[in-house]
């Protein structure tokens, strides 16, 4: 299968007027070095050019397929258009990757110094402190929801629950539902 790489048009050249069709890859390797002299810009950096070199060339070839060849504005307006388009769209890209890093270093900072801040000692006194009101809540559970917690705190599956203390398996989600209330109310009481 080969591809048409000519474009079809009568255009006017020197106020003459053309029949014959524009060949794509010859005008691209005319194009080619002043899209790279447009490109070459203290922002872009120069591995970066070559590609937005080619970004422009594949808008071009998609354009130049739809381009009004007989129209009066030139080849070279459009061209430089597509490569401002491209620039702006660059810099756009790498101002908004640098805005994220620095939010995300920013962001890294800040999780750094509260954790600086934060000793072992105040960690493991809060861990107690909240250890024993959960222990005083626990006092106010039955008898079965208070064992239901204790299964459910060494990792077992409310099925498994169930199984060991054969009761149903609905008996034992609302026993874990009505646990988690009265917990709740109780730690809301205590604050």
């Amino acid at each position: 299968m080969t591809r048409n790489n000519r474009i079809p048009t009568n255009t006017l050249i020197n106020g003459e007027k053309r029949t014959k069709p524009i060949d794509v890859p010859e005008i691209f390797k005319v194009l080619s070095p002043m899209i790279r002299r447009r490109l070459y810009h203290f922002a872009i950096h120069p591995n970066d050019q070559e590609d937005l070199c080619q970004d422009v060339l594949v808008r071009l070839y998609c354009a130049f397929k739809k381009f009004d060849f007989t129209d009066d504005t030139p080849i070279e307006h459009y061209v430089n258009r597509v490569i401002k388009n491209v620039k702006n769209d660059y810099i756009r890209k790498k101002c908004y990757g640098n805005q994220r890093q620095e939010m995300l270093v920013n962001e890294f900072i800040v999780n750094y110094q509260n954790s600086k801040t934060e000793h072992p000692l105040d960690k493991h006194i809060l861990a107690l402190e909240i250890g024993s009101q959960l222990q005083q809540g626990l006092m106010k559970l039955t008898v079965l929801e208070k064992s239901i917690v204790i299964y459910l705190l060494n990792d077992f599956k409310p099925k498994e629950i169930a199984e060991t203390l054969n009761i149903q398996i609905k008996v034992v989600y609302n026993a874990i539902h009505r646990c988690k209330m009265k917990l709740r109310r109780y730690l809301e009481n205590e604050k």
